[in-house]
């Protein structure tokens, strides 16, 4: 119990160090018993198989020497001639000497006693050997071969026959004792493996039982643990939190209770934060989204999307803290006029959502314009007088839709038309919801198009009124689709700015452009080709970069470019669009109003703008003959830009009488079906030349 108290007591990293420490300690002990053995194995092996082998080699060479001793006295005895048994008397002396050396050695290799007497006996056997052979030998000098072989065969031979069988059983007897000590080695090695293999089953026991021992002290406490949080990830706050425990998992329960409380705290606020919109005490998107999917199915209502105007402006000039008490007081205003029967939210940033159950149309038209005309009510904050813009766009249930999804992307598109038309109020109705099914297959296919070539530029002239030549033309995208034929501009340009793919078109239009214009230029042909922009186009911050590398790599003059652009394309970013036309018109191109009259602000636009020409648009060109008020814009808008030094492009003359008017009112160019309709460019130069060829005659 001790024990058990004491290590219960100590910290899991104090515990799983112990553990292992230990653990660690009797596998080095293995270890170290295992390798000293295997040496002691090793080397004691390694001196007994050599030492035995040359004990064997020593008495293998003995019987070796014995016969040859052997072979040499039978050669003697059949040797008569003395010369002869000279050579032979010379290698049975080293033979003789051999053999005796190879019987000394074997006596000095330490043998047993029973060992040392075999030797003994071969050794006195060797001794008796080597006198009858001395005796043979010297029976054949003084007697001659027949008496010295009778001698041998008597006596000598006997004793060598003794001595080579006991030779031959001393090197067996030898292999039979190396084999005997191999034995008995291996069998030290089988005693040493089985306390190297009790060795590690004990270690792995006391491995187990500590793992045990500590998994158990320390799984238990943190299954609790577990638990506990569980019922706390349950919402269940009332869970005792176990005391007493030290360490880790003290720490443990320490946290989980600081936790438990300070999430059954903070509940309230985080589903508040869920809810409420924090600034302005609103509903946020998701209540809004809620309340909306909770009405009846067959109720029916307008959702209505209200958007500060330019208050990013106004935050970034006046600081976060005007812009967050103006976002408050438009809340308050818009609930001064709603009341609190309708739901209103703030969506995000200065954007609001109001829920009006029960209302049609007009009714919608009535409430709405009471809402605009309180927040446009000019309110001071800070000492600031402030007056504000704000747009709407009104979506119907079920008419524009029935969930909240469809209708805030119906109620956003008719802001979004608000907001280009400077309107304050459109309905949904208005705006149609999404391009039609060809046109999303075209959209699909704009990307893989340029790729492949598929687009082409046809270019529509420009007639120079007072001198009846062609001096400029416009440049007009084709899609030469391989299924739908040649595609007009407006069933994908509109897309391609929407989706943003217009970035790049607009690139390859340039370079295009301006290719062929150097082309012509070069040939002598005196004609500035037009290029439109789009919005997205003039905001690109390498716009000015591109374009002047383009003139600078096909060699064309930058008067001989004109770039058109919309008074739509200035409303987003007017400073950065005016930065970019001054940078373009530093560079000598000719920059061009394009739809001049459809928008709410020209004038001013004339005024400030770096341009060369404006191009009235179609709607006050036709019929401008027979129509009295589009004939007062037209001229009055020529008459202005005579007097600032521009140059006007009437668009969309059709008629031979629209055509004769404008040269009467001293107009400087008409584009339009009256003078040619768009041509590729190999039928446009042939045109061009042509027809400015016959006007010089």
């Amino acid at each position: 119990m001790g024990l058990k108290l004491m290590v219960h007591k100590m910290s899991i990293r104090t515990r799983l160090i112990l553990a292992f420490s230990v653990l660690l300690a009797l596998l080095l002990a293995v270890a170290a018993v295992s390798l000293q053995r295997l040496e002691a194995l090793t080397a004691t092996t390694q001196d007994i198989v050599n030492f035995q082998a040359r004990r064997a080699q020593l008495a293998q060479r003995i019987n070796q020497h014995a016969q040859a001793e052997a072979i040499l006295l039978l050669n003697l005895l059949q040797t008569t001639e003395r010369d002869e048994r000279v050579k032979l008397y010379a290698a049975l002396d080293r033979e003789i000497a051999a053999s005796g050396k190879a019987v000394s050695d074997l006596d000095m290799t330490m043998l047993t006693p029973q060992m040392q007497g075999e030797i003994n006996h071969v050794s006195d056997l060797r001794q008796r050997y080597s006198v009858l052979l001395q005796e043979t030998v010297e029976l054949i000098e003084i007697e001659g071969t027949a008496s010295a072989r009778t001698y041998f065969e008597n006596r000598t031979h006997k004793v060598l026959n003794t001595l080579l069988f006991d030779t031959q059983a001393l090197e067996q007897h030898l292999q039979q004792l190396m084999q005997s000590e191999l034995e008995q080695l291996k069998l030290s090695a089988d005693q040493a493996r089985q306390r190297v293999i009790w060795l590690a089953v004990v270690a792995l026991v006391i491995g187990a039982l500590l793992a045990w021992f500590i998994a158990r002290g320390i799984v238990i406490p943190v299954r609790s643990a577990v638990s506990l949080a569980r019922g706390i990830a349950g919402g269940h706050y009332d869970l005792d939190v176990p005391q007493g425990q030290r360490g880790e998992i003290g720490a443990l329960l320490q946290a989980l209770r600081t936790m438990r409380d300070s999430i059954a705290s903070r509940e309230e606020k985080i589903l508040k934060l869920a809810y409420v919109d924090p600034l302005t005490d609103l509903p946020n998107r998701t209540r809004f989204n809620e309340l909306f999917e909770a009405r009846q199915a067959t109720d029916s209502g307008a959702l209505v999307l209200l958007d500060i105007n330019r208050f990013a402006p106004i935050n970034n000039a006046l600081g976060h803290n005007v812009g967050d008490r103006l976002l408050c007081a438009v809340a308050t205003r818009i609930l001064g006029v709603v009341g609190t029967d309708n739901t209103v939210a703030r969506l995000w940033a200065d954007q609001y959502a109001l829920l009006l159950p029960g209302v049609d149309q007009s009714t919608a038209t009535a409430l709405m314009k009471r809402v605009i005309d309180a927040v446009r009510a000019p309110m001071l904050i800070e000492g600031q007088l402030l007056d504000i813009e704000v747009s709407t766009g009104v979506a119907l249930y079920p008419q524009d839709g029935v969930d909240s999804t469809t209708l805030l992307r119906r109620a956003g598109l008719a802001l979004t038309a608000a907001k280009r038309r400077h309107a304050v109020l459109e309905f949904a109705a208005h705006w149609p919801d999404e391009p039609s099914p060809s046109q999303l297959s075209l959209i699909g296919e704009m990307r893989e198009a340029l790729k492949r070539g598929e687009f082409v530029i046809h270019y529509q002239p420009k007639l120079h009124l007072a001198t009846n030549k062609i001096t400029a033309t416009e440049a007009l995208i084709r899609w030469r689709h391989p299924v739908k034929g040649m595609v007009p501009p407006m069933q994908f340009i509109p897309f391609a700015e929407q989706t943003g793919f217009i970035r790049d078109i607009t690139p390859w239009v340039l370079r295009q452009v301006i290719a062929d214009a150097a082309q012509w230029t070069q040939r002598g042909l005196a004609v500035v080709a037009s290029a439109n922009l789009s919005t997205l186009d003039l905001m690109c911050q390498g716009l000015v970069q591109d374009v002047a590398q383009m003139l600078a790599e096909s060699g064309l003059p930058p008067a001989q470019l004109c770039l058109e652009i919309t008074e739509s394309a200035l409303m987003d970013q007017p400073d950065l669009a005016l930065q970019h036309l001054h940078e373009l018109s530093k560079l000598g191109l000719k920059l061009s109003i394009d739809d001049y009259g459809t928008g709410q602000s020209s004038l001013a636009y004339v005024k400030t703008l770096p341009v060369n020409e404006l191009k009235i648009d179609r709607a006050f060109v036709t019929a401008v003959d027979v129509t009295p008020k589009n004939a007062a814009i037209v001229r009055s808008t020529l008459l202005l830009c005579q007097e600032l030094g521009l140059s006007v492009v009437a668009e969309g003359a059709e008629t031979a009488e629209e055509l004769a008017w404008l040269v009467n009112n001293h107009c400087d160019l008409v584009q339009g079906y009256v003078v040619a309709r768009p041509m590729p460019l190999p039928e446009f130069l042939a045109w061009v030349e042509k027809f400015n060829s016959s006007a010089g005659l």
